[in-house]
């Protein structure tokens, strides 16, 4: 759904209360590795971190507020029975009406789905890290043949009925992206607050589409990784800068900076493209406040829409160890709801830390993530 002013006041309002009615202790001096795969500058250069570290993350979030998997799933199993009692000529005209009512219920109805994870090494030189990670996000869509009802009226007059000669179904587009990478980052003379940081990656991008007739419904169909699949292999990079000033601080990032058109096997483009970020945060003794912003959309294909992202994120200190993690995403999509996120966040030292999140924006509509980091 498109964000609205009113939405925005409500998230700031969400958020920025509990951190101002808060009394808890001072930020801790945790060194995290996870916002390297957000803006390639955003881990401060520490060369007091001597220990190898290892961080790894993963994420889901699920969109089935049509309740589309349950619906085609019922249409599948009526169009079945259907079809059956049609060979021993137990059918008759009216009969086909709820499967009719069925399909025409379901018409443009939409699931969504994203998963990922990540995974960030340091090295001996503090200016240095290892990345990777994997990122699949994709949605399907149900695409109703109106002539499906005549079809259907037309087989129980003639007490015939085959479930293959329907013409509705899945419409489904996946973006799968895999890389890996070396992050470097670094200081300009006469700029002490300013950090700069260039991932360099091998990534390959794979363009997923087919269409799926009701008739051959299947869940392994749906999520088969090695049919009507493009992969482009690239190499690429992200830059970013980072700038602090006193409890303030702000940060730009461009993912991709090169840029390609790509065909899927069904012949649908999908235009890649270098997608601007921005960022900036807050830091006190009462907590934590960052805003995020996608300043240019990311990049659809197929089924799945452009869209932006905009987060806000607090942190409060509900001990030396552990705080709470409040946070509102909303997005400007023709098919996301906007998220509200609880967590918590846990560090035995600066260095070990692990964080577990929960989002939730509506029926069937529902995500997590953890994120681990921990010396080697």
């Amino acid at each position: 759904m498109p964000a609205s002013s009113a939405k925005l006041n409500r998230a700031l309002l969400l958020c920025s209360l509990p951190l101002f009615a808060s009394a808890a202790h001072a930020a801790s001096g945790d060194y995290q590795l996870s916002p390297l795969h957000s803006n390639p500058a955003a881990v401060p250069l520490r060369s007091d971190v001597n220990e190898s570290l290892l961080q790894m993350d993963g994420y889901f979030f699920v969109d089935d507020s049509d309740g589309l998997v349950q619906s085609i799933k019922e249409a599948y199993d009526e169009g079945r029975s259907l079809q059956g009692r049609s060979r021993g000529v137990l059918v008759i005209p009216g009969d086909e009406s709820a499967l009719v009512a069925s399909l025409e219920s379901m018409s443009d109805d939409t699931n969504g789905f994203n998963v990922g994870a990540h995974f960030s090494l340091n090295t001996q030189s503090p200016a240095w890290h290892i990345l990777g990670g994997s990122e699949f996000r994709g949605t399907e869509r149900f695409n109703y043949d109106e002539a499906d009802a005549t079809r259907l009226r037309f087989a129980t007059v003639l007490g015939l009925f085959s479930f293959g000669e329907l013409q509705s179904s899945m419409e489904i587009s996946v973006l799968w992206f895999n890389f890996l990478g070396a992050n470097y980052r670094f200081n300009i003379d006469g700029l002490p607050n300013t950090q700069f940081g260039i991932t360099a990656k091998l990534q390959n991008i794979s363009l997923i589409e087919r269409s799926i007739l009701i008739s051959e419904y299947d869940e392994e169909k749906i999520f088969d990784a090695d049919r009507d699949v493009d992969h482009n292999l690239q190499l690429n990079a992200d830059l970013g800068v980072s700038h602090r000033l006193g409890d303030w601080s702000a940060g730009l990032s461009i993912k991709d900076i090169y840029q390609q058109t790509m065909r899927s096997t069904l012949g649908t483009l999908y235009q890649q493209r270098s997608q601007f970020t921005s960022h900036i945060g807050y830091q006190a003794t009462w907590g934590e406040v960052q805003l995020n912003a996608d300043l240019t959309p990311q990049a659809g294909f197929g089924e799945i829409p452009s869209q932006r992202i905009y987060d806000l994120n607090s942190s409060i200190p509900l001990s030396e160890r552990v705080a709470l993690l409040l946070a509102y995403r909303w997005f400007d999509s023709p098919y996301n709801d906007d998220a509200p996120t609880i967590g918590l966040h846990y560090n035995l030292d600066q260095l070990l830390h692990i964080t577990a999140k929960f989002s939730y924006a509506g029926s069937n509509e529902l995500g997590g993530s953890i994120n681990l980091q921990l010396p080697l």
